[in-house]
């Protein structure tokens, strides 16, 4: 099988390696896309771990299984999803509903990566959160369960409904998706980016696309914002959301920062509006199923979010494209 090996610094290389062999309760899939992530292009997380295959977005074809253990498997045949960590679900942290932070969570992982002809999927993945794809669910529009359920966890953190109004900074694929999500659940939502052309495109999809300052977000949402969610790691995205949210809101973390980048805040500032800052981190098996239902059922036009498509041997020129900014989601396919 071949495999796009991500080198260190940046080269990507196509490789052929062997087909792994389904043990018990493993699943063997054939990767059909696999969306990009905005992890894979931070060169400070994926480096030190080079050379390694990249993309935690796939969906694909079983094409073999080892013998059912935990839970009963997928036919051959069955288009799935495919969820790169899964958690214990009885530990503390699992118990908690904090099942992100679960040890096992961060030591599952598919093998060699989304962006390789076949993945093996261990059988922890497989019994917890490989999930069957219906017919109306698009290749395309599958890549985006996994980026929409982190959106939907973050979502449900900040107990966004009907009377929310939410802030959205960044209008890349998740501010997008994060928008689409608070739209399903009754929101209404602005999304604040300085590129003109994304603006636009979160307009077309029923938010409003807003220049990044406060005065145009109480404008587009008929007052300050109730809960404003960082689709970027950018200092001046964190300036902006203190300086928009209303009292009480909620100005939630759910993108990452280079490491070691601090920020600062007036404590009087936040103390007294009783802001309330938080944090949300991927997702676990209920949110998988809760974004595959709302992509399902037409609630979140995902594909409409995929501007880019490369094949497998082009992987290097997806991550340039994704990371130019020229294109919204930018996916790998197993062919042209």
């Amino acid at each position: 099988m071949r495999a796009a090996v991500y080198q260190p610094g940046g080269a990507v290389v196509l490789e052929e390696r062997d087909v792994p062999a389904p043990g018990p309760g493993e699943v063997l899939v054939a990767m059909r896309a696999c969306g990009i992530c905005g992890s894979d292009l931070m060169r400070w997380y994926v480096e030190p771990r080079a050379p390694l295959v990249l993309g935690h977005e796939p969906v694909g074809e079983v094409v073999a299984a080892g013998e059912a253990v935990e839970a009963p498997l997928p036919e051959v045949g069955a288009r799935v999803f495919v969820h790169h960590h899964v958690p214990c679900g009885e530990c503390e942290l699992c118990r908690r509903g904090r099942d992100t932070l679960c040890e096992t969570f961060k030591a599952t992982r598919i093998h060699p990566g989304g962006f390789s002809e076949r993945i093996l999927v261990p059988a922890e993945n497989a019994a917890r959160d490989l999930l069957v794809v219906s017919e109306s669910v698009s290749d395309a529009a599958a890549t985006l369960i996994e980026p929409l359920a982190c959106c939907v966890r973050g979502l449900r953190r900040a107990k966004v409904g009907r009377e929310t109004r939410l802030l959205v900074i960044g209008g890349g694929q998740m501010g997008l998706l994060t928008a689409l999500g608070g739209l399903a659940a009754g929101a209404k939502v602005a999304v604040a980016e300085p590129l003109a052309e994304r603006r636009d495109l979160a307009t077309s999809l029923g938010a409003a696309g807003i220049e990044p300052n406060p005065e145009a977000a109480a404008s587009a949402l008929g007052g300050r914002p109730t809960v404003v969610m960082l689709a970027t790691g950018a200092a001046a995205a964190w300036e902006l959301a203190l300086s928009a949210a209303d009292k009480g809101a909620v100005v939630q973390l759910f993108a990452p920062s280079g490491p070691g980048e601090s920020r600062a805040f007036d404590v009087d500032h936040v103390f007294f509006r009783e802001l309330e800052i938080q944090a949300s981190y991927s997702a676990g098996p209920h949110d998988t199923r809760f974004a595959l239902q709302l992509i399902a059922g037409g609630a979140v036009p995902a594909e409409r979010l995929v501007t880019h498509r490369f094949p497998l041997e082009r992987t290097e020129e997806a991550l340039a494209a994704a990371r130019s900014r020229e294109g919204v989601k930018v996916i790998v396919t197993s062919s042209a």
